[in-house]
């Protein structure tokens, strides 16, 4: 969150002219109080981040709040494969109860139910991991966003 001292026309006008003037490595679009913010086609990798901003005007200016996510395909990608391994786990989990009750030989299920939960933790971490790469894609959006409000 960010406070600035004009409008949020002002702001967005603002950002226009530097997508306009810049020839760098970011791209975007400009909407009314939106404004998204990503890196040129050319450096864009499955990691890369998007920079989302939300412009709410204030007596004093204009407030904007800033959130760095995935590319939505990705983002779906994640949240589905962490129900699939979900889904998973509780089915795992309700089997080795099924064998336990039964009386009958876990190994197989309990398996079954450490590889789904290892998925699952797998996956999480993999989301840590395209943060970090992701990182200085993140600093040139925020440079950029930072640029446009200062010139």
């Amino acid at each position: 969150m960010l406070d600035v001292a004009f409008d949020p026309e002002e702001v967005c006008a603002r950002v226009r002219r530097q997508l306009e003037s810049c020839a760098g490595k970011v791209t975007g679009s400009v909407h009314r109080r939106t404004v998204s913010l990503t890196v040129c086609p050319e450096e864009t990798h499955f990691w890369s981040p998007h920079l989302d901003v939300q412009l709410d005007e204030t007596p004093t200016g204009t407030r904007v709040y800033a959130m760095f996510a995935p590319h939505p395909q990705i983002w779906t990608s994640f949240v589905a494969l962490q129900l699939l391994f979900a889904l998973l786990s509780i089915g795992a989990a309700v089997w080795v109860t099924s064998m336990v009750m039964l009386g009958r030989d876990v190994l197989t299920a309990v398996v079954a139910l450490a590889a789904m939960l290892f998925g699952g933790g797998f996956s999480y971490g993999a989301a840590y991991v395209g943060q970090g790469i992701g990182s200085e894609q993140m600093y040139e959006l925020r440079a950029f966003l930072d640029a446009a409000l200062r010139g």
